[in-house]
């Protein structure tokens, strides 16, 4: 009979193979699901959580705007069609950048881009989860949807 306790058991290139224990093989398992279910959230569930969330909880913020950009988006399907969408974007030191693009066309993109005062205050129309995520949103460079935007009433 031979003692198994110090043998190394070597897989088909002689190589020798590691087994661990049941409790890390569930660890390591648990790991892996717990990293699938965060990304399935942060890209599929979240987003959608955070639309509906921000329809039914809208705010107004206050923000120095120090540029305003119109330009356009582009969006992809996953059947390889797109459009392109008249947005205008706005730089602001205290609130990060916002875009604005529902209902524009590119005339009136350009032209809300224009009434931009440097260095005024305006209110921007958000959604309140958008809100209190522009800190994150502006780390991984993504600007929030407002809804609308008009100069503030408090200078």
């Amino acid at each position: 009979m031979t003692k198994r306790g110090n043998v190394n058991p070597l897989d088909q290139n002689g190589d020798s193979v590691r087994k661990y224990s049941r409790p890390v093989q569930w660890v390591a398992s648990l790991l892996v699901l717990a990293l699938f279910a965060i990304v399935l959230f942060v890209f599929l569930i979240g987003p959608e959580i955070l639309t509906r969330y921000d329809k039914a909880h809208m705010t107004t913020i206050s923000c120095e705007v120090t540029a305003a950009y119109a330009g356009s988006a582009s969006t992809r399907s996953l059947k390889g069609g797109g459009t392109s969408l008249p947005q205008v974007e706005y730089r602001s030191p205290d609130c990060g950048n916002l875009v604005l693009s529902r209902g524009l066309t590119v005339a009136l993109a350009e032209k809300r881009a224009a009434e931009i005062v440097r260095g005024e205050r305006y209110d921007f129309r958000i959604g309140g989860g958008s809100a209190r995520l522009r800190g994150l949103f502006q780390a991984f460079g993504v600007a929030p949807d407002v809804t609308g935007v008009r100069a503030d009433g408090g200078n």
